[in-house]
């Protein structure tokens, strides 16, 4: 009884369960409504788009259940071959619902965006979507739908200017009609086998390159292998777009490459989106086998050859298997990367139908009216991750590779003629890696038109960006200190929690959560965020504040880790000395733990904030202007009708400033760090 009072007189104790309750708010429920949305069964729904006084439409892609034809300058919805309401424009901020079988209309307001209306063959309910916009100042929020009168057998509702006006029957069913349809549609199973294809593929081609460089950089000694293990580093913070952008520009229809050699060939497609993702994942890769193979005791191998097994079998027999748990953990990292890839399949080839590309169109489709194909499609993809991430967790599980270090693997000097190979083939590979780099720096000082790079040297790139864009810039700087500073300030303590507190239950709970972000894909999550923050009391879409929310969650468990890894490296008996010399809790950890943690601390932020700048997915469906990160500007400027191509290239190469400058420094430090290690431990 006295342990568990003070238990709950420890201050640790109230921010565990504060910080629990959080996560849940910000993972567990998001997921939960999507897995809700997933199962609802609309029985009749369409979508109306109002624009100038007598503009008026219905989404074909969101009207189920029902059918709408265009009548006497408005619309008259029908089901099963019987009309049952018309609905007219009157002015741009007017609509009127007029019963065709007459009768009263009853109408109950809901609050702002939702009206029920029942009459006689119909029960409705009538929603509006639209985006508010919203500054560090007031927020504008946009006309409420209201009932602006009333008659026989007709209501004038009252409404934003260029609004969605959804009408659906009001009560959904609950089933699994959307999984039957997901599975048994041929656009939906394409998608799921587009998604397997484009993930396997990239993958085992990533795998093989970067294993294969891994062993060589772990087993022979050659010049310039630090600074190539440096710029393999940079290459695995690349921006997940990137690539996609540069190799359509070399090589798509219109590519400086398919025109000036005339070539029969573009790389849109999926075998495009396989090459692409390959350099994007195989850094990953590289640097996960890499790690494995120089832990790796040596004494092993030379027991290995001691017995007669040659270098070939000794590799197979003896390294490989040593050297599994990074090689499955860079798979499973490079089969999550490229599942959940959204930019790459999207900027590459734009029809192209993988499941992150389908859930965006689906939710983004006139204003995310089809919530229920999305959700399940995201549910689809939840359960995908979770099978892949089981089954990294079984096969290491069921396997052993436990080994006394004595000493790391030695090094090889090899001769002359294959030290020169290994230089060609690292050089090749980390240029390949590098192409889409070079490509956007070297275009962003060309001219461009009508989306064809022209071979004039230009800075109207700049010009236009900083004229035009700047505030993106603003934006994402913003966007991304914030976040880092809430990742730091609670990667901390949930460290902390978990290493030193390990509170029974509340410890592994929070532990749980904070790692669950991490497979679920940035759209999928992004779709979670608008279904519960979208509506009082917790109304944030359209603001800057879901933006930070979503990438906090999406990128805690970098300074959780990297916080985690350190304090396991700290005894806890420094913190009991200052306790012991009359230190307040509170006091010591500040004095003592955090101080001997701060290396950690920032190699962490650096990492959560490269990853927040580079952050495509998720932003793509939640940011709303003015809050435009850097990432939107280029993404719009490479996919959208009347694309500025030049200010794309040029935003990418400020972008990667802001990005490679800080990782140079932190891995320059680190291996200076390393370095250091290497002579004391020879030293001694």
């Amino acid at each position: 009884m006295k342990s568990f009072r003070g238990t709950l007189r420890d201050p640790w104790f109230l921010l565990s369960v504060i910080l629990a309750v959080a996560l849940v708010l910000l993972v567990v429920v998001p997921q939960y409504r999507i897995f809700v949305a997933s199962s609802e069964q609309e029985l009749g729904k369409t979508v109306i788009r109002r624009g100038s006084d007598v503009y008026l439409e219905y989404v074909a892609s969101s009207t189920t259940g029902f059918a709408v034809t265009e009548e006497a300058g408005g619309l008259t919805i029908s089901r099963n071959g019987q009309p049952f309401l018309q609905v007219l424009p009157l002015n741009s901020k007017q609509t009127a619902l007029r019963a065709t079988a007459g009768g009263d209309i009853a109408v109950e307001i809901v609050d702002e965006k939702q009206i029920k209306a029942r009459g006689t063959g119909f029960d409705l309910v009538i929603t509006q979507e639209t985006f508010r916009q919203s500054f560090f100042g007031p927020v504008v929020m946009p006309d409420p739908l209201t009932v602006a009168s009333q008659a026989d057998g007709e209501i004038v509702l009252g409404h934003a200017e260029n609004a969605y006006l959804t009408v659906a029957d009001r009560e959904p069913t609950h089933g699994l009609g959307n999984f039957r349809a997901f599975l048994t549609r041929s656009r939906y199973v394409s998608a799921i086998k587009n998604s397997l294809i484009v993930a396997v593929g990239a993958t085992a081609l990533a795998t093989i390159l970067a294993v294969s460089l891994a062993y060589l950089f772990a087993r022979y000694n050659f010049p310039g292998k630090q600074t190539m293990i440096t710029l393999i580093t940079m290459a695995s913070i690349s921006p997940p777009f990137l690539g996609g952008y540069a190799w359509r520009m070399l090589l798509g229809s219109q590519g400086v490459f398919t025109r000036l050699l005339n070539l029969d060939f573009t790389i849109v497609g999926l075998h495009g989106v396989i090459w692409v993702i390959n350099w994007l994942i195989f850094p990953l890769i590289f640097l996960m086998t890499y790690d494995s193979f120089t832990a790796i005791d040596n004494t092993l191998i030379e027991s290995s050859m001691s017995l007669g097994a040659d270098k070939r079998q000794t590799l197979f027999r003896v390294i490989i298997p040593l050297a599994m748990p990074g090689i499955i953990t860079g798979v499973y990292l490079g089969l999550m990367t490229a599942f959940s890839d959204f930019g790459t399949p999207y900027v590459i080839s734009l029809n192209l139908n993988v499941l992150p590309v389908l859930i965006y169109q689906q939710f983004m489709s006139e204003v995310g009216t089809n919530f229920p194909m999305a959700s399940t499609g995201s549910v689809v993809m939840i359960a995908i991750s979770s099978a892949i991430l089981l089954a990294q967790r079984m096969y290491l599980a069921s396997k052993s590779y436990a080994s006394i270090a004595a000493k790391t693997i030695a090094l090889i000097n090899p001769s002359r003629r294959v030290k020169a190979g290994i230089v060609a083939y690292a050089v090749l590979l980390i240029f390949m890696a590098f192409v889409p780099h070079l490509t956007v720096i070297i275009t962003s000082f060309l001219q461009w038109n009508a989306g064809i790079v022209q071979p004039v040297f230009t800075l109207g790139n700049y010009i236009r960006l900083f004229n035009l864009q700047i505030s993106s810039i603003y934006v994402s700087l913003f966007l991304g200190i914030t976040t880092t500073i809430l990742n730091v300030i609670i990667g901390v303590a949930v460290a902390y929690i978990i290493v030193r507190k390990r509170f029974r239950v509340i410890s592994n709970l929070i532990n749980l959560l904070v790692m669950v972000p991490y497979i679920v894909p940035g759209t999928v999550l992004a779709i979670g965020f608008v279904m519960i923050f979208n509506r009082p009391p917790l109304l944030l879409t359209g603001t800057w504040m879901i933006l930070v929310l979503a990438y906090f969650v999406r990128k805690l468990p970098y300074s959780v880790k990297t916080a985690e890894a350190v304090l396991y490296q700290i005894h806890p008996d420094l913190e009991e000395a200052a306790k012991s010399l009359g230190a307040k809790p509170t006091r010591s950890f500040f004095d003592v733990t955090f101080k001997l943690m701060i290396g950690g601390v920032i190699s962490g932020a650096t990492l959560s904030f490269l990853q927040i700048m580079t952050e495509i997915s998720s932003t793509i469906i939640l940011y709303r202007p003015p809050w435009k990160p850097m990432t939107a500007v280029i993404f719009e400027n490479t996919t959208r009708a009347g694309s500025d191509f030049g200010v794309a290239s040029a935003m990418t190469v400020i972008l990667m400033l802001i990005v490679y400058v800080p990782l140079y420094f932190i891995t320059k430090k680190t291996r200076m760090s390393l370095k250091g290690e290497e002579t004391f431990a020879a030293y001694n």
